[in-house]
């Protein structure tokens, strides 16, 4: 294994100084990171834990927003009594990721920063309009989560960027979420599709709509198309057909050891179907039940 060396940054100046260096990578929970330097796909010349930095960690909730640092761990949010009553997608979500070893471990931002297509919090994430605050050399900007993500392994980080927190949108109450998870086991296994749907409903007609996928395309990704579909209807079997004939055929799978590009598309509708039908059956619709 290479050899490098190990810095404890204590604030987050001590850490965009470090990152200067050729090679200096940034270390939170290292599920994902310290498998990489035993296997050499990365070299490190310097580690830099971040784990120290004051006010990277925790979960803060305000009246339309939460705020949640990238050192929180994914077992923190599974748990967390206000993340399952106002983020109820999110908590199901982080709650499917590897073990309850891995997830006492591993890192809300290290999943994302990670940029796997398959990161089990992502979907979620993207369906609460999620945005990233990252500090830099140059300063604090925020991105959207829409374009964090320009391909597998890759995002819009910068040289010395560290994501400072995640500003997620709490929806209204009337909202209804659901993530799906496709793997080979319960536990462990990556995703081989990852599938969350949230809709806000007023009177029974769907208001707000999003779709959020994960492992079926280069980045996680959401269907704009099939959300517009469904914004401003009641659901209906013909409508939940629809929108997942459409989200299936958005997606951009491929074909690996885990699943073949057919396949994924069609585990796509499958699972959207799923959702929908799940949601149809927790809303009050005219005329009774989804027909």
């Amino acid at each position: 294994m290479n050899s490098f060396r190990y810095q404890k940054a204590g604030n987050i100046s001590e850490a965009l100084k470090w990152s200067k260096e050729s090679q200096a990578y940034y270390l939170a929970g290292g599920t994902d990171l310290l498998g990489k330097i035993k296997t050499e796909r990365i070299k490190p010349s310097v580690l830099i834990d971040l784990k120290k930095i004051p006010g990277l960690r925790g979960i803060s909730f305000y009246d339309d927003r939460a705020e949640i640092g990238p050192l929180t761990t994914i077992r923190e949010i599974e748990i967390s009594p206000q993340v399952k009553e106002r983020l109820p997608i999110l908590s199901s979500a982080s709650g499917k990721l590897g073990s309850v070893q891995v997830r006492n471990k591993a890192t809300i931002g290290g999943n994302i920063c990670n940029a796997a297509p398959s990161a089990e919090t992502v979907p979620a994430l993207l369906c609460l309009d999620t945005v990233a605050e990252i500090v830099g050399p140059t300063g604090v900007r925020q991105i959207p989560l829409d374009y964090f993500f320009i391909g597998p392994g890759q995002t819009i980080l910068q040289n010395g960027e560290i994501l400072r927190k995640l500003i997620v949108k709490v929806p209204p109450t009337t909202s209804r979420g659901i993530y799906h998870k496709l793997s080979v086991r319960r536990a462990m296994d990556i995703a081989f599709v990852g599938v969350a749907v949230l809709l806000e409903v007023v009177a029974g007609k769907i208001a707000h709509a999003r779709i959020g996928l994960g492992a079926v395309a280069p980045v996680p990704m959401r269907v704009p198309q099939a959300e517009n579909l469904l914004a401003g209807n009641f659901l209906s079997k013909e409508l939940i057909t629809d929108a997942a004939y459409i989200t299936a055929q958005s997606c951009q799978p491929i074909s690996d050891i885990r699943a073949s590009a057919d396949y994924r598309r069609l585990m796509v509708k499958s699972l959207i179907e799923k959702a929908l039908w799940q949601i149809s059956t927790t809303i009050e619709l005219p005329g009774g039940e989804v027909k």
